[in-house]
């Protein structure tokens, strides 16, 4: 057995274990770490890997590459920042872990052991666990050594709109050729790190010069002029001409073939109209692109996204099926699957976008551009939640976030906030990655940002994640919001409008305004093959219903919501976590209605479903609901059993105070009491409970008419609080 690192190696069986995990590889590519294992610390030629592995065959370089690439992939290891497999140039590759036999050891575990104590109490004093650290080397990208470089979006001072087009294909052509020589900031984090010392930074702006223009760049203590004849096609070759006067790469590129295409500036122009003015209008330019372009990847790309985003379905299924990425660049081919994972999700078929995310995590790793891995990592985390592997999610996120800070949980946990009636999201008991604190900063400085430089679909997303957030006042969200839907119409944004108007109806809803919640939620309808989005509008619709019911005893609205749930449940499309949703909810109306019987049996179904899906938070939800069902059936013993130890609920305090005075538990009582009294906005059902000592018997019309319902959670969410 040879170790290294975390890792452990079976000679004999060829097996690779990380700690007590089993890691898949094919037999070739574990050939090829035991090769590497018994050939340690020694440059490797691939002409010895070939002789050894590959005698015969006709693609055994490729077959090499791939799996040296594999291999990497299974050990997260990265050819830029080496652990494992260091790349040697022009001659092979060389083994820079230290490899240890089996006997040594167990001397060194014995020589270690009078450590473990020590490391022991760091770990517990400093806060730091130990899934955490194993999260971190997870991370198979990180730029230390590479300085970070903010390009900012050109100014048009030509006083022409129509040239702006012209900056953003400049900035891609920079980007093409610097990623490798710096840590590319993306541009979602401008604002972020503007004013950090430790990064570079390049303005660019254009102006008019006698029929020509002056492309002027500043970049440290540096000031260049580069005179443009015209604004073609030849944005590359003006690229390098800045990179080499502006001295930013160590050796000059001479891979700056300029574009032959006309079709080029209508590319250009489409993905300046996608970022300001809306997706109708970058279509057209796209299809423009095609035309003289007919195999430009780009633009087949970009068209294929646009159209499931404009709800043209089918045109997108074609279009997906039609691009070929035989000749891609490994950056088109990540975004490639991050566009089709992103319409699989869409519509709810979620291990087929898995399997996108996963092979647009390997394209853009061996791009090594921080964008597109951030966003791989972050694709994985949203379909890993959705599936509930919570550990897989917290990985994928604690990835997005070493990449690119808190700008991933900015959008990411946002959305995962809209979620049963009261943010935060339902989720892992060990939850760790939540944070809208320091989102919210974030968010702020990008809205100023995406305002200033007229970036509306990046404004619409920050302006809605930002609305999402419930550590923002109401005052505050609600505008952002409502600003939000404003644009995402005014662009043709279709999808997104979709996802706003969903979140207004929840938000109204919270609000205790049913009704024009469903303004919002009926306002457009969704297409039923967007299942996610489709089936949490209907969700949100039977709450909406189920809240003017609850709030004005309306008896028509809840009908309607029980009509609206029991729907849902006789539907097929119904997600696990919805399925259990709309079950504890369903059973909240029937508590409204007074039937007992059908509450308690959906209560428990729902209870069952939160521990079987580990969502702990919504689980103490359908707990203080059984509690009060015990409650109305005279059963305060069985309530006191329910009761979760050390709870931080108010209406679990509540109810376990009110079974303890039915109970005649004094001591058990006053406990409760004083428990309750800690925690904020408890005052009220602190009044209750006096009141209830002052009825001759704690009778079950006494606690409905008294004592606070489940339901009344509602009354706990972000509303009151601000």
């Amino acid at each position: 057995m040879l170790y290294f690192r975390q890792y452990r190696f079976d000679l004999a069986s060829l097996s690779l274990y990380r700690e007590e995990e089993q890691i898949a590889l094919r037999p070739k590519v574990a050939q090829l770490l035991s090769y590497f294992l018994t050939h340690p610390n020694q440059t490797v030629t691939r002409e010895a890997l070939l002789s050894a592995l590959w005698q015969h065959g006709e693609f055994r370089e490729a077959a090499l590459t791939q799996s040296i690439t594999e291999l990497r992939q299974a050990l997260n290891d990265s050819a830029q920042q080496p652990i494992f497999i260091k790349t040697v140039p022009q001659q092979g590759y060389h083994w820079i872990c230290p490899v240890e036999n089996r006997i040594k050891r167990r001397v060194d575990l014995l020589n270690k052991a009078k450590w473990a104590s020590i490391l022991m109490v760091l770990f517990i004093v400093g806060g730091v666990g130990v899934k955490t650290l194993f999260t971190e080397e997870q991370i198979p990208y990180q730029s230390v050594n590479k300085r970070r470089l903010i390009i900012f979006p050109l100014q048009n001072e030509t006083g022409v709109d129509a040239n702006t087009w012209w900056g953003y294909a400049l900035e891609a052509s920079l980007r093409e050729q610097l990623h490798d020589q710096f840590q590319l900031m993306p541009k979602s984090q401008n604002a972020e790190f503007e004013t950090e010392k430790n990064t570079d930074k390049l303005t660019l702006k254009l102006k008019p010069m006698q029929q020509r223009f002056v492309l002027e760049a500043h970049y440290g203590n540096q000031t260049l002029q580069l005179v443009v004849e015209q604004l073609d096609e030849q944005f590359p070759s003006v690229a390098n001409q800045l990179i080499i006067q502006l001295k930013m790469r160590k050796q000059p590129n001479d891979n700056t073939d300029t574009p032959q295409n006309q079709g080029m500036s209508d590319y250009y122009r489409g993905v300046q109209a996608l970022m300001e003015h809306g997706p109708k209008l970058a279509k057209a330019y796209f299809d423009a692109a095609l035309l003289q372009m007919p195999d430009h990847l780009p633009s087949q790309l970009e068209l294929a996204q646009l159209s499931w985003q404009l709800g043209e379905i089918e045109e997108a299924e074609r279009r997906f099926a039609e691009i070929s990425l035989t000749s891609a660049k490994v950056a088109t081919q990540a975004r490639f699957h991050l566009y089709y994972g992103e319409f699989y999700k869409a519509q709810g078929q979620f291990t087929k976008a898995l399997s996108q995310a996963d092979q647009a995590l390997l394209s853009a790793q061996r791009s090594q551009q921080v964008e597109l891995i951030a966003m791989a990592y972050q694709l994985q985390a949203d379909l890993y939640w959705t599936l509930q592997r919570w550990e897989a999610y917290q990985r994928a996120m604690n990835a997005a976030h070493t990449l690119i800070g808190s700008r991933s949980f900015a959008f990411s946990e946002a959305q995962r906030s809209f979620y049963l009636a009261n943010p935060p999201a339902a989720g892992p008991m060990e939850k760790t990655l939540l944070n809208l604190q320091k989102s919210r900063p974030v968010l702020e400085q990008a809205i100023a940002y995406y305002q200033q430089t007229g970036q509306t679909m990046s404004l619409i997303q920050a302006l809605f994640a930002y609305g999402q957030n419930y550590l923002v006042p109401v005052a505050i969200t609600e505008p952002s919001l409502l600003r939000a839907l404003t644009l995402a119409k005014q662009g043709g944004y279709e999808f997104l409008e979709q996802q706003i108007l969903s979140y207004l109806g929840f938000y109204y809803i919270q609000l205790h305004q049913g009704q024009t919640a469903l303004q919002y939620l009926t306002q457009k309808p969704i297409d039923k093959r967007f299942l996610p989005n489709y089936e949490q509008r209907h969700l949100l619709i039977a709450m909406a219903y189920m809240d003017m019911a609850l709030q004005s005893g309306d008896t028509e609205a809840l009908q309607q919501a029980i009509t609206a749930y029991q729907t849902l449940l006789d539907s097929d499309y119904l997600s696990p976590v919805t399925r259990a949703n709309v079950k504890l909810l369903y059973a909240w109306t029937w508590l409204k209605a007074g039937n007992i019987s059908a509450a308690e049996q959906l209560t428990q179904q729902a209870f069952e479903a939160y521990q079987q899906l580990q969502l702990g938070e919504v689980e103490i939800y359908a707990q203080y609901t059984q509690m009060y069902i015990h409650l109305l059936k005279n059963e305060p013993e069985q309530a006191i059993l329910l009761m979760p130890a050390h709870s931080q609920s108010q209406l679990v305090l509540l109810y376990g105070a009110v079974a303890a005075q039915m109970n005649h538990e004094e001591e058990l009582k006053k406990q409760l009491v004083a428990q309750l009294a800690d925690l904020r906005n408890s005052a009220l059902l602190i009044t209750q409970l006096q009141q209830l000592e002052q009825q001759s018997a704690a009778t079950p019309s006494v606690i409905s008419g008294l004592i606070d319902a489940p339901y009344s959670v509602y009354c706990q969410s972000k509303w009151t609080i601000n």
